[in-house]
């Protein structure tokens, strides 16, 4: 008989080492390193759910559910668990100033040696998503949460412009901060999330993600995909049929991913 496989959700993806690495449901890792055309099969370090994933330093890093802290320094193929206790939820996770920074709805969490040993940052933060740029790492989050800091250690608040609205993800792209969110909001920053600007959008659908590549900002979610310029202007709608959860660029390659794996590529 014709064998049957399992198709798991894929919620995060990022780029690096010339290798695309995707994390979500049950831990499923699948990696890429020809700009998304074929897909291979990593091996977990916990089959627990994972929310979100970064590159540095020749590591990845992946975050997820009941504070797991994964690190992998083969382009995703094996993983192992970095120290850290608590289980809150970690939804972020960015690498900058030689730190990885991972995001909770009530702490940061930092890591100084590659994703090896965590320690507890910030708290009371309330956000969802973590960018860096500019030597800051600047989260977004839930009532327009904006945190600001070098390290992850000690924050300072932004001003998003809005307290209704839930900002799920944040990216870093031509020297400003570039926030998505509920009811499609589009907000940008060019002073290191102190202040954001909003931006027209062209949709009332949540917007799950965001990211800079090709001197644009691409933001996606459910059945759309919304493409501004360099400034955060001229935001249209480019998809309204593919759903996503996670986007991201490299070697020239948009590449999104979502429920099932799914993962679609475009270069435009």
């Amino acid at each position: 008989s014709t064998p049957t496989r399992r198709y798991y959700d894929l919620d995060a993806i990022t780029f690096g080492n010339n290798t695309f690495v995707a994390v979500g449901e049950s831990g499923v890792v699948r990696t890429s390193s020809d700009n998304g055309a074929t897909w291979d099969k990593g091996t977990p370090g916990k089959n627990i759910q994972l929310n979100e994933i970064a590159y540095g330093n020749s590591t990845f890093v992946a975050v997820g559910k009941s504070g797991a802290h994964l690190y992998s320094t083969d382009n995703g193929a094996t993983w192992d668990n970095g120290t850290w206790s608590s289980t809150a939820d970690i939804t972020g996770v960015a690498f900058g100033n030689n730190t990885f920074v991972g995001v909770s709805s009530s702490y940061l969490t930092v890591s100084t040696d590659n994703g090896a040993n965590w320690s507890p940052g910030c708290t009371g933060v309330y956000v969802s998503d973590v960018a860096f740029g500019n030597s800051k790492f600047v989260a977004s989050g839930t009532i327009g949460a904006i945190q600001i800091s070098d390290n992850g250690s000690s924050c300072s608040t932004g001003a998003s412009g809005t307290n209704t609205h839930t900002l799920w993800s944040i990216t870093f792209g031509n020297n400003m901060f570039f926030s998505v969110g509920s009811i499609g909001k589009l907000i940008i920053s060019s002073n290191n999330g102190n202040s954001f600007t909003n931006k027209t959008s062209p949709t009332t659908i949540a917007l799950n993600s965001t990211v800079f590549g090709n001197n644009s900002f691409v933001a996606v979610g459910p059945k759309v995909v919304v493409v501004a310029d360099s400034v955060g202007n001229s935001a249209q709608i480019t998809e309204n049929t593919l759903s996503f959860n996670d986007v991201t660029f490299g070697n020239g390659v948009f590449v999104g991913v979502g429920d099932n794996e799914i993962i679609y590529t475009s270069t435009d």
